[in-house]
């Protein structure tokens, strides 16, 4: 009888252990669900997906990001999406105040003027925003890489020593990015300096009326436009650069802002326009393509409405001349060539994105 007593005492305390082991395992499987809802959910707050999967590592003990690798053709033109949204996961860092242990310039092959001016406005947001240093190692670039972020001001940025080594074998100069802040006084001196350093890299006297009155235009529309519902004075910048390549006589200027974009901006007067609005069949090129038409403006005002109109004339003035806006998740391209000294539109072209460029990039590109 005590044996079988005995005996009942064990099965039950080896049924009540099974129950317990059991009960322990979905606990630790719920915590651990839990855990992984937590992480899939600042991933995903942070825009990470496929196109940027292979260019950040995340630590997810410590729940950051640890490392963001650039990629390798850092392009608007030939590599749109993982360009933007690897700029996109930098920008959501610098928004939710996401501390960012180093970025990795290690893969990058080539980088664009207009790719560099985004990514040294993200760095500039990210010291501006969230403060701390970011960690970047040089790695052995070629000499175009190296005098592109030495004469951008990347070393600068990133707290670098700039490399010694001073001849450079590439044939493209560049102009220091230049920062300015919506309603600064006298924001026209941005573009007086920036025609002084063009004239000096060239040799050559550029046409300084249309090229002041384009990027007056360009920081007119920012202050008025681009920044008007946002309230954090922190992000209210813009930035500005330009570069010369010697062996094609190619003259670019590059204005970028982080405003709310000229899509959002225009208004819809016309019935038409709200039902393709609403259905969204509007896209976000269209939406710049008709901004260019003149009398188009949030103001009302016929003047404002001239705006980027004023962008037209410095690509127009030259033999070859292009003109590209792309705001938010739309492109817009004008080509010029002069034909018997009157100029012409060459070719008007539009591409819609995936990935929103997060403000408005104004590239104009001329040959003197």
């Amino acid at each position: 009888m005590k044996k079988n007593s005995n005996s009942e005492r064990r099965l039950h305390r080896k049924i009540w252990l099974l129950k317990q082991r059991k009960k322990l395992a979905r606990s630790r499987i719920k915590r651990r669900n839990s855990y992984l809802k937590r992480i899939h959910q600042k991933i995903a707050k942070l825009g990470i997906n496929s196109k940027n999967l292979k260019n950040f590592v995340y630590d997810s003990k410590k729940q950051k990001i640890t490392n963001i690798i650039l990629p390798e053709n850092l392009n608007f033109n030939e590599n749109y999406e993982e360009t933007v949204s690897t700029f996109t996961l930098i920008r959501n860092c610098i928004e939710q105040g996401t501390k960012i242990s180093r970025i990795d310039f290690s893969r990058i092959k080539n980088i664009t003027t207009a790719a560099a001016l985004v990514l040294a406005s993200l760095i500039d947001q990210w010291k501006e925003r969230v403060r701390g240093k970011i960690k970047a190692d040089l790695p052995s670039w070629d000499d175009s890489l190296i005098k592109l972020m030495n004469q951008m001001g990347f070393f600068e940025l990133l707290s670098l020593e700039k490399p010694r080594v001073e001849s450079y074998s590439c044939t493209t100069t560049y102009v220091p990015f230049m920062k300015g802040q919506v309603g600064e006084r006298n924001a026209g001196k941005y573009a007086v300096d920036l025609r002084k350093m063009l004239e000096d890299i060239t040799g050559t006297q550029i046409n300084r009326h249309f090229l002041y009155e384009g990027l007056s235009e360009a920081i007119t529309n920012t202050c008025h436009h681009a920044y008007k519902s946002v309230t954090d004075s922190k992000r209210k910048y813009w930035w500005l650069t330009g570069s010369y390549d010697r062996n094609t006589s190619t003259l670019q200027v590059t204005f970028y802002d982080r405003g709310v974009g000229i899509p959002k901006t225009l208004p819809t007067h016309r019935n038409f326009e709200r039902i393709k609005n609403f259905f969204g069949i509007w896209k976000d090129s269209d939406k710049i393509q008709a901004a260019m038409e003149i009398g188009r403006s949030s103001t009302g005002m016929v003047e404002r409405g001239k705006g980027l109109q004023n962008l037209i004339e410095f690509a127009k003035s030259y033999p070859l001349g292009t003109l590209r806006i792309t705001s938010l998740r739309g492109t817009y391209r004008e080509d010029y060539k002069s034909v018997d000294e009157s100029p012409e539109v060459c070719k008007v072209s539009k591409a819609n994105h995936d990935s929103s460029i997060g403000g408005t990039l104004i590239q104009w590109s001329v040959t003197i």
